[in-house]
């Protein structure tokens, strides 16, 4: 591995955690809800590298739709159960966090596929 790519392997995560550190500082957590959202950073990270592996990047061209909108909707799980994990979420009763969470779930889902659909139709004109 070169050295940038180490760097950057590094720095990637970092940058997330100090994000969500000074996030979570902003919004008063405490030091123990601070710690767990940060440590949450890099676990998002490896799960959103994870779901590449069964959906590598270079086949997304030629991706069928029902694959592309399972890929995307299972990107968007993860992104929406990062941003419930540490967002300003913890006095939320049960059914409007499962709301919250569903909501922003769907909405980042098909916010990608449209943007999927309109770059591939793009590319083949």
């Amino acid at each position: 591995m070169e050295k940038r790519s180490i760097a950057v392997a590094y720095a990637v995560p970092l940058i997330l955690m100090a994000i969500v550190l000074a996030s979570s500082y902003a919004l008063g957590d405490g030091p123990a809800v601070i710690f767990r959202k940060v440590l949450f950073a890099p676990v998002f990270l490896l799960a959103i590298k994870g779901l590449r592996t069964f959906f590598p990047q270079h086949l997304d061209r030629t991706r069928s739709f029902s694959t592309q909108a399972e890929f995307q909707l299972l990107n968007a799980l993860l992104l929406s159960a990062f941003l419930i994990s540490v967002g300003p979420y913890e006095s939320l009763r049960i059914i409007p966090l499962i709301c919250a969470f569903a909501g922003m779930a769907i909405l980042i889902a098909g916010w990608n596929l449209a943007f999927y659909w309109h770059d591939r139709g793009r590319a083949q004109d």
